[in-house]
């Protein structure tokens, strides 16, 4: 289905699969949830979609819920196993990890205001900042970079992630200004694909693509 051009690489960006915290509509950030039952058979389901495929590379986040992810894809796709790094981890909320918009509401009424009003670029308190944020993007690009060069049989590169990173490194890899809109936004247990030679050539192949799921209400119970 999908393919390798010469000399450039293929990133397959996976978000982890749902948790309680997601289904409560808490912000996790570095906070350390794991899978629920419901994401572990999203994943499940990717895993069957993508399963015998070959790859050259699997980087992952070191946090629980992408080492869960990464563990059930692992074992159905021919790749080296994953690297797992705190570079991929998610977006450091500070003092709003952990909590809904209501408990945000009735703690920090004022920035939940400035949430609503720019949720990517509103200044929260003890969170990781958006400097910071694209120095692990930047890190990890030309990491990714560097490493395409090695990859002589030009085969696509997986990345499990969580959702804040993955738009930061999408728009960084794209060339969009973070300082604007951030039109990225991914779905637990989704497929993106970008691909490119880390110069002028890079484009996005499949965005926030969640086909597996539909038949998720199969492994119910």
């Amino acid at each position: 289905m999908f393919s390798t051009c010469g000399d450039e690489m293929e990133l397959w960006l996976i978000r982890h699969g749902v948790t309680d915290a997601n289904l409560e509509g808490r912000i996790q950030g570095r906070l350390d949830f794991p899978l629920s039952l419901l994401g572990k058979k999203e994943v499940s389901l990717l895993a069957r979609r993508i399963r015998n495929r070959s790859f050259y590379a699997f980087f992952s986040s070191n946090l629980t819920r992408a080492k869960e992810t990464s563990h059930i894809i692992a074992s159905q796709i021919r790749a080296p196993l994953p690297v797992y790094s705190p570079l991929l981890q998610e977006y450091d909320w500070g003092i709003i990890q952990g909590l809904t918009r209501k408990e945000i509401g009735e703690r920090y009424p004022l920035l939940l205001s400035q949430l609503e009003q720019d949720f990517h670029h509103a200044e929260v308190p003890g969170a990781e900042g958006m400097q910071a944020l694209f120095r692990r993007v930047k890190v990890f690009y030309r990491f990714l970079s560097a490493f395409e060069k090695r990859n002589s049989k030009s085969l696509p590169v997986i990345v499990v992630s969580h959702g804040r990173f993955l738009q930061a490194f999408t728009l960084y890899f794209l060339g969009y200004d973070p300082g604007k809109n951030w039109p990225f936004s991914f779905s637990p247990a989704s497929l993106t694909i970008l691909e490119g030679d880390f110069k002028r050539k890079k484009r996005m192949r499949l965005f926030n693509d969640t086909c597996h799921l539909r038949g998720k209400e199969n492994l119910s119970g």
